[in-house]
C-alpha cells in the first residue's frame, strides 16, 4: 500500500516537470511548535528559512503564529500570521500576511488513512488598512485550495507517508495569464519520535503561471515538537 501511495504521487511529478522553461530547486527547513491547549483550541508557531537559486542563497525567512478552532470534531477554522522577510535581489523587504482557514478531514481506519480538505484566504500587507497592491505590488491577495492525504501502516507506525495537492488563485492583483496562480504537488513522509517530538521530510513540485512558466523544486525537512498533546487547560483544572 505505501509503494502504490509514492508511485502514484511520484508519477504525477514526472508529467509536470516535463519540457518546462526554467526551473529552480529551493531548500525548505523549518521548527514546528504546536499547544492543545483545550479540546477545542490550539496554537502553533513557525519559524523557517527557505533558500533558491538551487538552495544555494536566501530566499525568504519567516515567523508565524496560529491559533486553531474545532467546534465539531473534523471540521476546524483557523487563523495565522505571518511576518517575514524576503530577498529582493539587492535589498531585503519586510512582508505581513493574515490567514484565515476552514478545514475539514475525515479518517478510514481499516485502510489506515486520513484525507484532509483546506481552504484558506491570505492577505499580504504593510500596516493594517493599507490594500496591498499599493504597497506590495509582487504579493496577492489568494484563495487557496488544498487536499491532503496520510498513509500510517497499522503494524508500522512510525513512520507516516503524505501526499497533498494544492490551487493558488489570485483576487487581487488577478493573474491575467491564467485562471490559476500556480499550484503544488507534495509528497512525503512524517518520522514519529519518542516524547511528542517528530520529523517531516518532503518534496514539492509548484508550477507558477507567469510571462515566463517555471517550476519549483523544493525539498523540505522540518522538527516539530508538541509542548501540551493533550489539552493543557482541561488536565490541569481540579
Amino acid at each position: 500500500m505505501m509503494r502504490i501511495f509514492f508511485l502514484a504521487t511520484f508519477s504525477f511529478f514526472g508529467l509536470l516537470a516535463y519540457n518546462q522553461v526554467q526551473q529552480d530547486a529551493n531548500l525548505w527547513t523549518s521548527v514546528g511548535l504546536s499547544a492543545d491547549m483545550t479540546k477545542q483550541i490550539s496554537l502553533s508557531y513557525e519559524m523557517q528559512s527557505r533558500f533558491y537559486k538551487n538552495a544555494t542563497t536566501i530566499d525568504a525567512y519567516y515567523n508565524e503564529l496560529g491559533i486553531s478552532y474545532e467546534p465539531i470534531k473534523n471540521l476546524d477554522f483557523s487563523a495565522d500570521y505571518r511576518y517575514s522577510t524576503k530577498n529582493k535581489e539587492g535589498y531585503f523587504e519586510n512582508v505581513h500576511r493574515l490567514c484565515f482557514n476552514a478545514s475539514y478531514g475525515t479518517k478510514f481506519k481499516d485502510l489506515g488513512l486520513s484525507v484532509k480538505g483546506r481552504v484558506r484566504y491570505q492577505i499580504p500587507f504593510d500596516r493594517f488598512g493599507v490594500i496591498n497592491d499599493n504597497v506590495y505590488p509582487d504579493s496577492k491577495n489568494v484563495v487557496r485550495f488544498k487536499a491532503y492525504a496520510k498513509y500510517k501502516h497499522k503494524d508500522f507506525k512510525l513512520i507516516q507517508g503524505v501526499t497533498s495537492f494544492e490551487i493558488y488563485h489570485a483576487i487581487r492583483p488577478k493573474n491575467t495569464i491564467s485562471a490559476v496562480d500556480s499550484y503544488r504537488f507534495g509528497a512525503g513522509i512524517t518520522i514519529d519520535l519518542p516524547k511528542r517530538h517528530s520529523i517531516d521530510l518532503y518534496y514539492i513540485l509548484e508550477r507558477e503561471f507567469k510571462s515566463t512558466p517555471f517550476i519549483n523544486h523544493i525539498y523540505g525537512i522540518q522538527y516539530n515538537y508538541d509542548i501540551f498533546k493533550n489539552p493543557y487547560f482541561e488536565k490541569n483544572i481540579e
